[in-house]
Order: structure tokens, then sequence, then C-alpha cells
């Protein structure tokens, strides 16, 4: 059945985390929004489910309900050999259930009063006069304003002709139930496996739930036969066979350069703008924090305040870039010396409180930068001058 046209100050395509928590923060200032996504909800998501103690800091709501577990204990290996395990005083991330953590979500945005359209395929996006057409499957909704919430691939991202991601990495990932797991060398109670070493720019996880655990790997786009048989090798060491597994798998997106990500109209949110952390592929902190960061300047703009959207970008480049571009340089020096760094954590109490403050959020890579130089240090490492 085809849906009678309805106009909005601003359309969200996209009901993940970015989308969802936009559409909230609208609703609760007064701002109409319709939010639309292709997929029935409740619907599965490739994610290992990781929220750092951050995330949960900048939400407009408590998300405790669809916290699965809290995670104080981090065991390490490199290429799957030489294990040990430390223990933080504090949560360092907390894990969900996708399913269910973007299904709250949506409901939290429906609660205040969102319209949320599902199952609806975005077909075509266009500008007409002031407003723009968003054509689904279902029929065609008009809004002010225009927001693209959806994905590494996402149709406003390409309809905008805007490429925010240089860089891509690449996700692969199967569920198994924790209880035909190997002993690992921490409690998947309150503990997460990372492993580093086995291939460059690469690392593998299990992050466990209340009863299952997501197993997985991630590493450039570029290694993609080298990642899968990472991830059977992973499998495999911990009790696992790769054959009785349905393995998934997703792009991971990365805004390498200050490209746009907006126009006077128009943004683009989280994974579509490609805001995700390059050392860990953690994408749910950057696609609240840009959420929220656009609420402001989508408001403004409605109240006269600003004239574009464009200054959202900006404040992106200012608030969230800087942060990311650290990361990598971080990712490039941790993969290039990830054995003696495991080293370092595991003997040195001051470098394992580091590395639990920077995961939690406490402390920012651009404070790490001022303290370590990473620039200087991947530049050696690059000319091999180390």
């Amino acid at each position: 059945m085809m849906q009678p046209e309805k106009t909005y100050d601003a359309a969200i395509i996209g009901a993940g985390p970015a989308g969802s928590t936009l559409a909230y923060c609208l609703a609760r200032s007064g701002v109409g929004s319709v939010l639309i996504d292709k997929e029935k909800f409740p619907r599965g998501k490739v994610c290992a489910g990781g929220l750092p103690a951050r995330t949960l800091e900048i939400l407009p709501f408590d998300v405790a309900p669809v916290v699965e577990k809290e995670i104080f204990e981090v065991a390490f290996t490199r290429k799957l050999k030489a294990g040990f395990s430390r223990a933080y005083h504090k949560p360092l991330i907390y894990t969900v259930n996708r399913e269910r953590f973007d299904d709250f979500l949506v409901r939290k945005a429906k609660d205040a009063g969102v319209d949320f359209l599902e199952s609806q395929k975005v077909e075509d996006v266009r500008l007409e006069g002031s407003a723009w057409a968003v054509k689904t499957t279902r029929g065609t909704v008009r809004a002010a304003l225009l927001v693209g919430a959806d994905g590494a691939a996402g149709i406003v991202a390409k309809s905008l002709s805007l490429e925010p991601s240089g860089f891509f990495h690449h996700g692969l990932q199967v569920e198994v139930p924790i209880r035909l797991l190997r002993e690992t060398h921490c409690s998947l109670e309150k503990g997460i496996v990372l492993d580093w070493g086995s291939f460059e720019d690469s690392y593998g996880w299990i992050f466990p739930k209340r009863e299952t655990a997501s197993i997985g790997v991630g590493g450039p786009l570029r290694m993609g036969k080298e990642l899968k048989l990472y991830l059977y090798d992973l499998l495999r060491h911990y009790g696992v066979s790769p054959e009785d597994c349905r393995i998934a798998g997703h792009l991971i997106p990365h805004r390498v350069r200050p490209v746009p990500i907006a126009t006077r109209r128009a943004a683009l949110i989280g994974d579509a703008a490609g805001l995700v952390d390059f050392w860990t592929g953690e994408g749910i902190f950057y696609a609240v924090r840009s959420s929220l960061i656009a609420a402001e300047h989508i408001k403004g703009f409605l109240n006269g305040q600003f004239s574009s959207l464009k200054g959202y970008e900006a404040a992106v480049d200012r608030e969230i870039a800087p942060e990311i571009k650290t990361s990598y340089q971080f990712s490039k020096i941790f993969n290039y010396l990830s054995s003696p760094a495991l080293r370092i954590i595991e003997k040195y109490d001051y470098a394992w409180d580091v590395f639990c403050r920077t995961v939690r959020g406490d402390r920012t890579f651009r404070e790490l930068k001022k303290r370590f130089r990473p620039d200087v240090l991947l530049a050696r490492l690059l000319t091999r001058r180390l």
C-alpha cells in the first residue's frame, strides 16, 4: 500500500545509532522528522557490539536495559600465541547485541514523536525547489533538510555526489555460542580477546554477549582472502569449526581527508560520513557524536541562526577529524610494533593504564599525541630509520 505524501523538517535515511539518535534529539527539540530504513526492525547487524565507556556518557538517554556485559579485562595474543591478560578497575567497554540495541534506539526515537518508516528502501533522492523529495518503495516524503545515516555505501552520499570515505577496512565475523569456545586467557564473563600481528594492519577479536560471542577479524579491504584465512585460524584456535559457521562481512569506512560531508540543505553522519576510528574500527561513538553536532546545526538552520549545514562539516573537522587522524597514526605504529607494544602493556602498569584510559575515552588520541609524538615516530618507521 502506498503511503500519503507528507512533509517534514528533516528526513533521516538509516536507522542505525547515528540516525536514531539524531531523530530522537530533533524530536525532543520540536523538530518534525521522519526516520526511514530499508529493513524491518528488529534487524540483524554485523558488528562486534562494543561500546566505549565514553559513548554511554554522551548518549541522551540510558541504554542500560540493552547492555549485555561490562568488560573489565583484556586477553592479548600475538599471532594467536603468547597470551596474557590484564584487568582494569573500571569498565573498558560495554557489549551489546546490535539487533536489540538498534531496536531500542529506534523505539526511543518513536516514543519522542519521530515517524519511523521501516521496510522502505529509498530509491531516489532529489532536491525540488526548497524541499527534498525522498522516494521510497512505498511512496514519497518531503523534507526541508536531508540527512544520510545510511552507512558506508548509502544512497544519500551518492545522490549528493559526495565521496566521504577514502579508505575502507573490511570486517568478517561470526556469532558463536560461548559454551562452544575453548578456554581463553581471560573469563568471557568480564573480558574480551584481542589478537595482533597475524597480518599487516589487521587484528582479531572475541566480544562476548550474554549467550553468544562475536568472533571476527578486521583489516584493509584489499586483504579479503587473507582475512578469511585469518578468521578460520582464529576460530580453530578457540575450538570452533569454520565449516559450521555463517560468516558475515561489512565495510568499515574512513574519512581520511577533509572532503565535503555536507551541502546547504543536507549532511552525512556516522558511517555514511566515514567517521570511524582507524585503530579499532569502532564507529558507534562517532555516530552518536556526529548526530549530536548535526542536531544543533539542523535546529540552527531551521530557526534562521545558520544559512547552511556546512557549519556542521566545519564542526566535525574541528571536533572529530583530528582524533580520527591521530588514531590512524597510532594504529600504524601499533601494527608495526605489536610485539614490543604488547610486552610493554604486559609488564608496565603505566602503559596498561594509558591503554585503558584511551579505550574508555578518558584520554583522547590527541592528548596522547602531544605526549608521544606518533607523527614523528611513524615517519621514522616508514623511512626505516627507527
